[in-house]
């Protein structure tokens, strides 16, 4: 059969010829198929990033190893605190420590302390000074507590425990605070007598380095005196004739120091310890095994303190006195009939001087009493 081509058709009917298009096949989708092939590319996706993150955790973690480890107060977005130990160094493996160290939690009982931050300042010292008899007791070191509850004893009769027991060194816990409103103060300190003595100051820079490793606020060193005036010092600094030293652990009135101590509590307890057997060793107090060199209690080269006493006058009566007894015992009954007078005429003007007397009377953070002169105050 005989088949036009285009151009013949176009001649003949004058159009070009029409032509039903081929029908298209239909392509079958296996969405099965699709589907597991997505499922794989997830789980091999999911895997890779796991790995990676694995990778780098590995990587951050030997270099956080390799940082500076001298602070443990790092700041995060909300100027916050992250408080926990740093120094991982191993303890020395003491036994057989030949030490008397008197531990002094400072207040207790109605004497709060200082307080701040919801806190009271003879809980913290308490605590603090619990941790540290537990550290050196494990090492053979012989302790006397000042006080081991909640209960007041007067700075007189702390330093005489430390001195009639035979102590070689007086550890007196305390915290600090501050009345000024949304204050960032904060940080350590230790203070020793304002005679600067070599012993004394020894221990305390030794405790102070250790701290420093575990991660405090701040150091702010070793001090002299009383806070506020060298030329005087604080009692338990006075009173006590062996080496001392007033460790003030932190503000009660600073999230940072209070995160820090809450975090650290056991740490501090421990670098504490080892800065005082450290120290002892140095100064040639006892060997490295912890068998004792210098014999007898340790004693301080800061200044004695004498208690002054009124020695009572001889009796030089005479006959002459006797005679003269006599005659003023009227005298005297005169006298003692107008000083009744006197007391009841003048009682409530004396009330008011005993009642401005008593406001006078303030209590330091030694927990002992003064009447209110600026230096001897806080």
């Amino acid at each position: 059969m005989y088949k036009m081509t285009d151009e013949e058709f176009y001649e003949v009917y004058g159009r070009m010829p029409r032509r039903t298009p081929p029908k298209k096949k239909k392509v079958k989708i296996y969405w099965g198929r699709i589907i597991i092939a997505l499922i794989i590319l997830v789980l091999i996706i999911f895997g890779i990033v796991k790995l990676v993150m694995l990778i780098v955790g590995k990587v951050k973690g030997n270099s956080d190893e390799k940082k500076d480890t001298s602070s443990a107060a790092v700041v995060n977005s909300e100027d916050d605190y992250y408080a926990e130990p740093q120094n991982k160094e191993a303890d020395a493996e003491y036994q057989d420590i030949e030490l008397t160290v008197c531990i002094d939690a400072a207040h207790g009982g109605f004497d709060k302390g200082t307080e701040g931050s919801g806190r009271l300042e003879k809980d913290d010292t308490l605590n603090i000074a619990n941790a540290l008899k537990e550290h050196l007791e494990s090492y053979g070191v012989k302790v006397i507590m000042t006080r081991t509850d909640d209960s007041f004893i007067s700075v007189e009769d702390r330093a005489a425990a430390a001195n009639d027991q035979g102590a070689d060194l007086m550890i007196s816990i305390h915290r600090s605070s501050t009345d000024v409103a949304d204050s960032d103060i904060h940080g350590f300190e230790a203070w020793i007598n304002n005679a600067e003595p070599e012993m004394d100051k020894a221990f305390a820079r030794h405790i102070m380095t250790k701290l420093e490793e575990i991660g405090i606020s701040e150091n702010k060193g070793v001090r002299k005196g009383y806070d506020g005036d060298k030329a005087v010092n604080y009692p338990i600094n006075e009173l006590t004739k062996m080496p001392s030293v007033l460790l003030d652990m932190g503000y009660v009135t600073s999230s940072i120091d209070n995160q820090l101590l809450d975090a650290n509590l056991e740490a501090y307890a421990r670098a504490i310890g080892n800065g005082v057997i450290e120290s002892a060793v140095e100064q040639g107090i006892i060997e490295e095994s912890g068998k004792r060199i210098k014999e007898g209690q340790l004693i301080s080269d800061k200044p004695a303190v004498t208690v002054k006493t009124e020695e009572p006058q001889p009796d030089e009566s005479s006959e002459e006195d006797t005679e003269q007894g006599e005659e003023s015992e009227a005298e005297e009954e005169n006298v003692y009939n107008e000083w009744e007078q006197y007391t009841d005429e003048g009682a409530e003007q004396q009330e008011q001087d005993d009642q401005q007397a008593a406001d006078d009377y303030v209590y330091t953070d030694d927990g002992m009493g003064y009447y209110t002169e600026p230096m001897m105050t806080e």
